[in-house]
C-alpha cells in the first residue's frame, strides 16, 4: 500500500515537472510568470489541460507552443539526459527546496543539481566580478575563495573567465566545496574552456541551473543567473567591476534580499575597477583584508591553519620583511624588483592577511 502511495505521488511529480519545463520554455514565459499561471490553476498540469488561462494572461502564441508535440518531445529528452547524468531536480513545491530562494520576487520553478546536492542548502559566499579581471583581481579571488573553503563554507561563483574562475580554483586548492551557478544547462561547461575547472567542481562541489540540459548560454541567461547567486549568499563580495559590469546586477539583487555586500577597493585610475570602487562610495563595506574580512562574516577561527610559504616573486619580498618593517624603496633594493611591482605584490600580500601596512608606507609581516 505504500509502495503504490509512494509510486503514485513519484508519478504526480513527474507529471508537474514535465508541465513545469513545458511553461518556462513558452515565448512570453518566465519563472514570475510560471508561478502566477501555477497559483491561478492550482498546478501547472491543471495550466497546461486548459489554455485559455495562458492564452488569456500570456498569449495566443505561447497556447500555440504549448500544443507542440516537439517541445514536448524537447523537454523529455532533457529530462531522460538529466536522469542518465545524475542530476537531481528539485520543484519550488518540494520540502528539500532551498528556503532561501523563496524570497526571490521570481525564484527558479525547476533546480537541476549536479554533483553533492547539499551544498544547495548551506549558506555560502559568493565571490563575482569582471570576466577581464586583472591579474591582482584574480589573486585576491583564489585567496578569497581558499580562505572561505577552508572555514568548510562554500564558495558561491558563476564558472565564468576571470574573478569566478579564480575563486572556484582557490576553493578547490584548499580541498573546500565550491557551488558554481550556470546561465546554461548543467550538462555542459561555460565557458568552455573551464571544462577541467567543471569537471573538478563536479567531483567534490555542486553545478546548479534552472535550465534544461542542452540549453545554451544565451545573453538574457545571465541576468536570471545572477539573482540565484545572490540568493544563496550569506555575504557577497565584489572583487573587480567595470562601470557596466554584469556583477553589478548580482549587487542589486543581493541588496533586495538584505544580503550584506562588501567590495576590494582598487586603484582610481583604472576602469576596471569603476564599478567596485563606486560601490564603496554607495555603502558597500569595504574589503582590505582576506582574514579579517572571513573573521568578519564567518567569526573567528578556533585554529589558523599554517599558511604555506610564498613562492614565485612573493618570495623574495616576503623573505626580505623577516628582519622588520621596510619601506617599498627598500624592498626594492633588496629583492632587485621596480618598485611599482614590489607595491603590486605588497598589495596582494596584505589582502591575503600575510602583511601588515605601517605609516609612511611601510609594511611588516602580519601576526
Amino acid at each position: 500500500m505504500v509502495d503504490s502511495l509512494n509510486e503514485a505521488q513519484a508519478g504526480r511529480r513527474g507529471r508537474e515537472l514535465e508541465a513545469l519545463l513545458l511553461l518556462d520554455a513558452l515565448p512570453g514565459v518566465g519563472p514570475r510568470t510560471v508561478h502566477d499561471l501555477v497559483r491561478a490553476a492550482g498546478s501547472a498540469v491543471a495550466v497546461l489541460a486548459d489554455l485559455s488561462l495562458l492564452e488569456a494572461r500570456v498569449g495566443h502564441a505561447a497556447a500555440e507552443a504549448a500544443r507542440s508535440g516537439e517541445l514536448v518531445a524537447g523537454v523529455r529528452d532533457a529530462l531522460k539526459r538529466a536522469e542518465r547524468l545524475g542530476m537531481r531536480t528539485l520543484l519550488h513545491s518540494d520540502r528539500a527546496y532551498p528556503g532561501v530562494l523563496r524570497h526571490l520576487a521570481d525564484p527558479p520553478t525547476v533546480l537541476f543539481l549536479r554533483g553533492d546536492a547539499g551544498l544547495v542548502t548551506v549558506p555560502g559566499i559568493t565571490i563575482v566580478g569582471a570576466r577581464r579581471a586583472t591579474p591582482r583581481a584574480r589573486r585576491v579571488a583564489s585567496s578569497l575563495g581558499a580562505a572561505i573553503a577552508r572555514r568548510g563554507v562554500p564558495v558561491v561563483s558563476g564558472l565564468a573567465l576571470g574573478v569566478d574562475g579564480a575563486a572556484h580554483d582557490g576553493a578547490l586548492e584548499a580541498k573546500g566545496p565550491t557551488v558554481a551557478v550556470l546561465g546554461c544547462g548543467a550538462d555542459r561547461a561555460y565557458p568552455p574552456v573551464h571544462a577541467a575547472l567543471f569537471r573538478r567542481i563536479l567531483e567534490t562541489g555542486l553545478v546548479v541551473s534552472e535550465f534544461l540540459p542542452g540549453t545554451p548560454a544565451l545573453p538574457h541567461h545571465f541576468p536570471r543567473r545572477n539573482r540565484i547567486l545572490a540568493a544563496l549568499a550569506r555575504a557577497l563580495v565584489v572583487v573587480e567591476a567595470g562601470e557596466r559590469s554584469g556583477a553589478l546586477i548580482t549587487v542589486d539583487h543581493a541588496l533586495d534580499l538584505g544580503v550584506e555586500v562588501w567590495a576590494v577597493p582598487g586603484p582610481i585610475d583604472d576602469e576596471a575597477c569603476v564599478g567596485s570602487n563606486a560601490l564603496l562610495v554607495d555603502g558597500a563595506r569595504p574589503l582590505v583584508s582576506v582574514r579579517e574580512f572571513v573573521d568578519a562574516v564567518l567569526g573567528p577561527a578556533e585554529e589558523e591553519p599554517a599558511a604555506n610559504p610564498p613562492s614565485g616573486p612573493d618570495a623574495g619580498v616576503w623573505a626580505a620583511l623577516a628582519g622588520g618593517d621596510r619601506s617599498a624603496d627598500e624592498l626594492a633594493r633588496t629583492t632587485g624588483l621596480p618598485a611599482r611591482r614590489v607595491l603590486a605584490l605588497l598589495a596582494a600580500m596584505e589582502l591575503d592577511g600575510r602583511v601588515r601596512r605601517l605609516p609612511g608606507l611601510r609594511f611588516r609581516r602580519a601576526g
